[in-house]
């Protein structure tokens, strides 16, 4: 199989998740293939979109089986994913951060974050505790 540089990139990218979510990177890959040729802004006639072509719907439902499941890596996953989102959209941290929160809460939950990642950039893990 000869993939370009841009499929073997999102191969890679598909192979690590897969392994991280206990599924069989091939089997990832192959639908993912099948659904897009492995391209990330892939857009159908019935408005799916990305490699896997996820319609609105599968992702409602995903994130709505996380409330069912309990499954901390897909919590994690999805809740990264969303921070991502903002940043894109507001294009700063401080920006997103606000738009993360309650409109009420924006300026006592800005501190706090901003709080945090100054502990979180100078710590290590050994300072941590559990």
């Amino acid at each position: 199989m000869k993939l370009n540089r841009k499929q073997s990139e999102t191969k890679a990218k598909i192979e690590i998740f897969a392994k991280i979510f206990g599924i069989d990177p091939a089997w990832a890959n192959s639908i993912a293939m099948v659904e897009s040729s492995l391209g990330l802004r892939q857009k159908s006639p019935t408005n799916c979109l990305g490699v896997f072509q996820m319609s609105s719907i599968a992702m409602k439902d995903l994130l709505l089986s996380m409330q069912a499941i309990d499954d901390d890596l897909v919590d994690v996953a999805c809740g990264v994913a969303f921070l991502k989102l903002l940043l894109k959209r507001w294009k700063s941290i401080e920006k997103a951060t606000i738009h993360f929160c309650d409109p009420k809460d924006r300026s006592v939950y800005l501190a706090k974050v901003k709080d945090w990642m100054k502990q979180f950039e100078t710590s290590t893990d050994s300072n941590l505790s559990d």
